[in-house]
């Protein structure tokens, strides 16, 4: 099915916020861009643009592989050739080299061969990841979230960095307790963590003074912006329950993950059971690990009326909690697995040394 790629917003002002007020960008710069030529064409004009008026120069802009060109990729197994995967692995990184921004302009996950978050984990430039909607077939869904998200985009970033930072304040030395109406009661130590800030301040100065070593992450900032989150996650004991979940692709309802000692000890779900524990006996590495924390702050993405599962950019909205298991490297974390797995509640309450800061999805702090 096509997806809805219609939709018609202020490509101007979207293009001045991401080259000028995020990443701030000055003359001389050199820009890689990723984008697909179907999907908001008028937006990647904008941004090459932009990117003139502020005397930087465009390297290059890396056209996203149509569905015809990937499926003749896959029949000559340039996805599965360990040596060709190495030569554009190289290639690529030697093409980032010469670069001090990339830019990631909406596309679609089904194409993209994740190279480049390997490469930002030891560049030294920074990035905007501006996704936008990944494969939403719904024209209605589609439009609802663009709207909301252009809408994400024109907030006050200052108080947004500021209500961040008091929140960072609370979180760095605290026991954070999470619970919700489906069972979880989750505990888990944060002790002098680092979090990633997505402030919308892209900029070199401020990239360069938080990063963490070895973090993709810190190295890119998304817009619209709204979360912060870590990995130092410690003495995690409890129970952690979605519901209405899938598991590597099937309906499986209510999924439950008992930790203790930080790590998963039991995974059980409500349907196809035999299907769920023969693949997770089959994941590798760290799978058993909590490996991300990560707490929504933007005002702007609000859960979609009639669509209670729609979960807007991300996480990132005020209130939301998104538990990431397993892999958590991009983020600069420990743990590698061939298993990560992203699970959103949409109505948890989660205290900081027994202090409320979200009340059933809300953000009261």
């Amino acid at each position: 099915m096509a997806l809805p790629y219609n939709y018609q917003g202020d490509w101007s002002r979207m293009a001045q916020l991401i080259v000028h007020q995020s990443l701030r960008t000055q003359p001389g710069e050199r820009v890689i861009m990723h984008a697909d030529p179907t999907y908001f064409p008028e937006l990647c004009e904008q941004v090459r643009i932009e990117i003139v008026k502020a005397g930087a120069v465009e390297l290059c802009t890396s056209i996203l592989h149509p569905s015809g060109l990937e499926a003749v990729r896959r029949r000559q197994r340039r996805r599965q050739d360990a040596t060709l995967k190495q030569m554009e692995d190289e290639a690529l990184a030697a093409l980032f080299a010469l670069a001090d921004i990339y830019i990631w302009l909406p596309t679609s996950w089904a194409w993209n061969v994740g190279q480049t978050e390997d490469i930002l984990k030891t560049w030294p430039g920074r990035s905007i990841h501006f996704h936008w909607i990944m494969d939403e077939t719904d024209p209605t869904v589609f439009r609802k979230l663009s709207e909301m998200y252009e809408a994400a985009l024109c907030i006050d970033y200052d108080v947004l960095a500021a209500h961040q930072e008091r929140l960072i304040e609370r979180l760095r030395h605290s026991t954070v307790e999470i619970t919700n109406a489906a069972g979880t009661e989750l505990r888990f130590r944060l002790q002098a963590a680092h979090f990633h800030r997505g402030n919308g301040n892209a900029s070199k100065a401020f990239i360069n003074g938080y990063a963490r070593p070895g973090s993709a992450r810190d190295r890119e900032v998304e817009l619209p912006a709204g979360a912060i989150r870590t990995v130092d996650m410690t003495e995690t004991e409890g129970r952690l329950v979605c519901t209405r979940e899938t598991f590597a692709g099937r309906q499986v309802g209510t999924l439950t993950y008992e930790f203790r000692d930080n790590r998963i000890t039991r995974l059980a779900s409500e349907y196809h059971h035999d299907f769920v524990q023969a693949l997770w006996a089959l994941e590798t590495g760290d799978k058993d690990r909590f490996g991300e924390f990560n707490l929504g702050v933007s005002p702007a993405l609000t859960l979609l009326l009639g669509h209670d599962k729609v979960i807007p950019y991300y996480g990132y909205g005020a209130g939301m909690v998104r538990v990431s298991l397993g892999d958590n490297q991009e983020s600069g974390g420990a743990y590698r697995s061939s298993y990560h797995h992203w699970l959103f509640l949409t109505d948890a309450t989660v205290k900081v040394d027994g202090q409320i800061i979200v009340e059933r999805g809300t953000l009261v702090a």
